[in-house]
């Protein structure tokens, strides 16, 4: 398969299931917000504006509560239904792709054509039993001999992930957790090397056809130090030794395979379809770009790595779990900024007023966080009904300044 029917196979994907996630946060939104548009209706209809007694005040505020319950009630039949109808055709759609996934690996699986099914090829677990912690200092050759045997075995077994691996380190040499990681990554990262180019020789064997080695690696990171930033995509014979990788201690560089007609000039339809791959973003601009392809105010609350990895195409649940709070944090951030007191009088409509308050600045900041002016428009309007109760002037003062708080958002 040429490389660019494959890149424009995984576009043509990522934009057709995009759109899917964008047109469901859109029936999403239309129904919770026809909803809203119905619960604010009916608070309006249900304010009158001649309370003169406390029991017109309590039937009221009754009648309010139950409103505001019932559309709480439809907002969660309302998402689970739609969640069910999502989780159904994601199902689906996950099959299809891991159907084509399987197909495409057994058209270049040395393992297949081996009958075998083992990770790591005999010669790679050799590599490591001769020569892993070749380049570790400072330790007897005792537990280095050791430590190969070890690792020899976890990768027989198939356990030989980073957590096992930096674990037996730690116990073995008696170093400290981030030492051990870094030995770790380092020996892995040398092991699936050689193993790599273990495969691409016996391919190259195997198939009948030139196999080059194509350095990849993550050039605009950050943490990608200067000696492999300016190597990363460059191609090599397969012999050529003259760059080792990994090529530093905790180097995330891997080769991967290049085959003859792969180099070929891709579409530029293509490269300025997916032109993010190929540009670096400084953590404004990537809180930007997030905000304007959701249409939120809150991504520069992502924690850590979290923008670069929504940007790099990360759509998992702990990516949407990561959203989702810092949707929380926007919102408790938003609400400190907001300078209405509550009312501590213990007077008329004290509590009822602390209550309300309480729920409009979060209805309100939550809003702001997902940058709804229509919706703020409308909450505008229904405070401005709520406040034809009997409030206190103190009260009144803070409907008002919430009310502007809302007009001066931009």
């Amino acid at each position: 398969m040429a490389f660019n029917t494959i890149i424009d196979y995984i576009i043509e994907q990522a934009d057709r299931y995009d759109i899917k996630n964008l047109e469901f946060e859109q029936d999403i939104k239309f129904h919770l917000g026809r909803l809203t548009d119905s619960w604010i209706s009916s608070l309006q209809n249900t304010i009158i504006d001649n309370i003169d007694s406390t029991l017109k005040l309590s039937k009221t505020m009754i009648r309010i509560q139950n409103i505001t319950n019932q559309y709480i009630s439809a907002c969660e039949k309302e998402m689970i239904d739609k969640f069910n109808q999502y989780y159904k055709m994601a199902y689906e759609n996950t099959g299809d792709l891991l159907s084509l996934g399987e197909e495409l690996t057994k058209k270049f699986n040395i393992q297949e054509m081996r009958k075998g099914n083992q990770e790591y090829d005999e010669d790679t677990i050799d590599y490591i039993q001769k020569h892993a912690f070749e380049l570790l200092k400072g330790h007897s050759q005792q537990k280095v001999e050791q430590l190969r045997a070890r690792l020899g075995e976890l990768f027989l077994l198939g356990q030989a992930n980073k957590a096992n691996v930096r674990s037996e380190i730690q116990r073995i040499l008696e170093v400290n957790k981030s030492k051990a990681e870094e030995i770790a990554q380092t020996e892995l990262s040398r092991a699936y090397n050689i193993g790599s180019m273990n495969r691409l020789y016996e391919y190259q064997r195997i198939m009948g056809v030139k196999v080059r080695k194509y350095w990849h690696g993550f050039k605009y990171s950050e943490r990608t130090c200067e000696y492999c930033r300016p190597r990363i995509g460059n191609v090599y014979e397969l012999d050529d030794d003259s760059e080792v990788l990994p090529a530093h201690p905790r180097c995330r560089c891997c080769w991967l395979p290049f085959l003859d007609g792969w180099d070929k000039p891709i579409d530029t339809r293509l490269i300025s379809r997916a032109n993010m791959l190929n540009t670096g973003y400084n953590a404004d601009m990537l809180y930007q770009r997030i905000n304007n392809r959701l249409g939120i105010d809150y991504a520069s609350f992502l924690k850590g790595n979290e923008a670069e990895d929504y940007i790099s195409g990360d759509r998992t649940t702990k990516m949407n779990d990561a959203l989702s709070k810092a949707r929380e944090e926007y919102i408790k951030s938003k609400i400190s900024t907001f300078d209405i007191a509550k009312d501590n009088s213990r007077g008329h409509l004290s509590k009822e007023y602390n209550q309300q308050m309480s729920f409009w600045k979060q209805y309100v900041a939550g809003l702001m966080a997902d940058k709804d002016q229509s919706g703020l428009y409308t909450a505008s309007e229904a405070i401005k009904g709520v406040m034809l109760l009997p409030w206190s002037a103190q009260q009144l003062s803070g409907w008002n300044e919430l009310i502007r708080i809302i007009q001066n958002y931009h």
